[in-house]
């Protein structure tokens, strides 16, 4: 398993000039800070699929409940050509060992979710994927995606970079086998992770692991990546961030005097209300973990992150 992670991009957000007038979307946060940390694998569909530039742009419409893709001015039916590079594409990405993908807004070939699907009936559009997304998302349901335009908003950047790097995480873990142990210690390395997205998810994979020996290993590993990502894909809001702050402060209940308590607590509070970021009870947080030997503590990627994770997750 390759120590690289790849996030695949749509061509123009990564400053290609592909779009259909020969313009790029560069997008700066994407180009200077996110790809010191990643590897691009930048994808433009409607040029992979043999479309040239300039080129007539395209739409989506709903045909009786079928998505077709079809030329704005010309009426072409594209369709069946994308679909079947999509699903040539599709294949591989596992081979390139993808951990996200980063996408164009408004795209009608891969949008995240606001593109629009014109109706035949008279009706105003209505938003949803676009049709490269859709493709990409019914094959890879739990694959982490973002729009460019999403990395500007801060808890969306946190969900994709926190997806991202447990993804990768994921897949070395799987490429040793299926040994039960093993699992085991990636969950215990996240608990605190995945209860600050998902505490119902985090009670469930806790209690597949209690059961583990009852069914076979590959059906346990299969069971616990796909909640995992499903607790993941939940936004980690500063209240569920707030109770498991408190949760890890319960460790030195019996070691912190009056003082110090009062200083924890008012650094978690200050954090829930928005006067200061998470990195500072956090980073309190860590202290007392190595101070009072916390091995628990100081093994969560909650608390300490790779160091390529950290640097984005602290990026303003």
């Amino acid at each position: 398993m390759s120590d690289t992670i790849k996030i695949g991009v749509s061509a123009c957000v990564a400053g290609e000039r592909v779009r259909h007038d020969r313009s790029h979307r560069r997008s700066a946060y994407l180009t200077e800070t996110l790809a010191r940390h990643v590897e691009f694998v930048p994808i433009c569909p409607e040029i992979a699929c043999g479309m040239g530039i300039p080129r007539e742009p395209l739409r989506q419409v709903d045909c009786a409940g079928e998505i077709r893709l079809i030329g704005y001015e010309s009426g072409l039916d594209l369709t069946d050509k994308m679909t079947r590079w999509a699903d040539r594409v599709l294949k591989g990405l596992d081979k390139e060992g993808v951990c996200g993908f980063v996408l164009r807004v408004h795209s009608p070939s891969c949008a995240e979710h606001k593109a629009r699907i014109y109706s035949t009936k008279g009706l105003p559009p209505r938003l949803g994927p676009g049709f490269f997304t859709r493709m990409l998302q019914a094959r890879y349901p739990l694959l982490p995606v973002v729009s460019s335009e999403g990395l500007q908003n801060a808890e969306l950047r946190e969900n994709f970079v926190r997806r991202v790097f447990t993804l990768h995480r994921w897949r070395a873990l799987t490429a040793k086998g299926t040994s039960i142990g093993n699992l085991v210690d990636f969950h215990t390395r996240h608990k605190m992770l995945i209860r600050a997205h998902d505490l119902r998810g985090y009670r469930e994979l806790g209690h597949l692991l209690g059961k583990s020996s009852l069914d076979r290993a590959e059906t346990v590993f299969h069971t616990y990546g796909t909640q995992l990502f499903k607790s993941l894909s939940l936004k980690a809001t500063p209240s569920k961030n707030r109770d498991v702050l408190s949760h890890a402060a319960g460790f030195f209940k019996k070691n912190l005097d009056p003082e110090d308590k009062l200083e924890l607590h008012a650094m978690i509070t200050a954090y829930a209300k928005g006067k200061v970021p998470l990195l500072v009870p956090v980073t309190l947080l860590n202290h007392y973990a190595r101070k009072f030997d916390r091995p628990y503590l100081t093994q969560q990627y909650y608390l300490n992150p790779e160091p390529g994770e950290l640097k984005l997750l602290n990026h303003v």
